[in-house]
């Protein structure tokens, strides 16, 4: 588990990949940290729809507004997990965009959010590049 903040980190939960509903997301706790499980967006496809974005983000601050601690989890801790993450970052905690994805960057090495995923962020945003 990576820790971004002392209340948010990413982390990996193995097979399978992708899910095929909500109702078979991981639930529990590791650690002390609230599991989000995004395995159900998908992983190297098309992005996700807008509204998907817009959930997961809100499956997360809605813990964090409850003062848990939250470790959003995809199949490996890389992309999905991180790009959730960044929206996070930057919906509840209010950070600029770039700002956000560099600390994610520094904290979890093995961050690889891929371009499609990055893309449909700065579009629920309205983020664009300098």
């Amino acid at each position: 588990m990576y820790k971004i903040l002392e209340n948010l980190a990413t982390d990996g939960l193995g097979e399978p990949s992708e899910l095929s509903g909500y109702v078979d997301c991981e639930i529990g706790l590791i650690d002390d940290f609230r599991i989000i499980d995004v395995r159900v967006l998908p992983e190297f496809d098309a992005p996700s729809s807008p509204s998907e974005y817009k959930l997961n983000i809100m499956r997360v601050t809605s813990y964090l507004e409850l003062g848990e601690k939250v470790v959003v989890c995809c199949s490996h801790g890389m992309n999905r997990s991180n790009a959730i993450a960044l929206g996070v970052l930057v919906q509840y905690f209010k950070m600029d965009f770039f700002k956000a994805w560099e600390l994610i960057q520094s904290r979890v090495p093995t961050c690889t959010i891929i371009s499609t995923n990055i893309v449909a962020l700065t579009k629920l945003f309205k983020v664009k590049f300098p």
